[in-house]
């Protein structure tokens, strides 16, 4: 057996791993997917390790972010107005927790009436 480099779909380090001898052949050894026979590299931090025949060193890019939440379809006006129009939910924990039922009552009749207001198509 022997340490052997891992690498991702596209040659970027990902780790170090096992490759064992091939049981037919002495010395020679299995080699697992995309893995290479060559020392891991020493990454500096805030950068990333590419194979191309050769270490080559790049900064790790920035996360791409999708500003539009999930919840958000465009395609769907009642789910937004709904949302922009509900009571907050911090009232009915609050009257949960006081065990106040009218409190309670009040929360459930302001959804419903956001619904009603509302409907879906």
């Amino acid at each position: 057996m022997k340490i052997v480099t891992q690498l991702d779909a596209d040659g970027y380090f990902v780790g170090t791993t096992v490759a064992d001898e091939s049981p037919l052949e002495a010395g020679v050894y299995l080699m697992p997917a995309r893995t290479i026979e060559a020392d891991a590299p020493t990454v500096p931090d805030g950068q990333r390790a590419k194979w191309d025949n050769g270490w080559v060193f790049e900064a790790i890019p920035a996360p791409e972010v999708d500003e539009t939440p999930e919840w958000v379809d465009p395609l769907e006006p009642w789910a937004r107005n709904r949302v922009e129009e509900y009571p907050p939910p911090d009232e009915y924990l609050d009257g949960i927790v006081k065990g106040d039922q009218a409190q309670i009552d009040k929360y459930i009749a302001d959804c419903l009436a956001v619904k009603a207001k509302y409907p879906k198509p």
